[in-house]
């Protein structure tokens, strides 16, 4: 689908997905990659993520698919910074917040065998953008300032179902989290995700 197009269509809802990208040894490299790490930057309640940044992008293949995505979608802009998740086997996720970006890419990479229950493990995305007024810290963090918002505006939220070599673009500017995650058993098992942040070439999607 033509980058023009694919713009448009997050300009009027939102997101964007695209299934099966890459290639197969490129998803299992990613997905092995993350498993292995032993050297997690940021660990919460149930994941942990390893952080890359155009400075310090970890290992070669993600210099190589963050080139591909400029190139494949120009309006992203240029990458900013990212994050490998990984998640417990059972876990609530990533709380609801907005980023400081225009643009989220995420890419999932763990296989469809994995999933226990269908019914989790992708993200909800909120209909509402957090008032202009807030801090950085306001609407990436304060967990319970923004469930009060949501509640207080009604928003309504769209989930976009989990699926290996599933590549969703949407807005950051949007309200959004994790689905809960809900694998089989074993380390092998565990979700992880990718998400690489953009500048946008410009602010229409601010």
């Amino acid at each position: 689908m033509h980058s023009n197009i694919v713009e448009k269509i997050i300009e009027e809802h939102r997101y964007h997905v695209e299934d099966g990208i890459f290639r197969q040894d490129v998803i299992d490299e990613l997905r092995d990659y993350a498993l292995d790490a032993d050297d997690p930057d940021d660990i919460y309640e149930d994941y942990h993520s390893l952080n890359f940044s155009p400075e310090n992008l970890r290992f070669p293949l993600l210099s190589a698919i963050i080139t591909g995505l400029e190139t494949r979608f120009p309006f992203l802009g240029h990458f900013d910074r990212g994050w490998a998740f990984v998640y417990d086997n059972n876990a609530n996720g990533v709380t609801p917040h907005a980023d400081p970006a225009c643009y989220n890419v995420n890419l999932w990479v763990t296989p469809d065998s994995s999933v226990n229950d269908p019914e989790k493990n992708g993200l909800i995305l909120y209909d509402i953008k957090p008032p202009p007024t807030w801090t950085c810290r306001e609407y990436n963090t304060d967990v319970k300032l923004i469930r009060k918002y949501l509640e207080y505006t009604r928003s309504e939220k769209t989930i976009i179902p989990y699926a290996c070599n599933r590549l969703l673009i949407f807005n950051s500017k949007y309200f959004h989290e994790t689905n809960k995650v809900s694998m089989n058993d074993g380390p092998y098992n565990r979700r992880v995700n990718y998400t690489f942040m953009f500048s946008g070439l410009n602010s229409s999607a601010g």
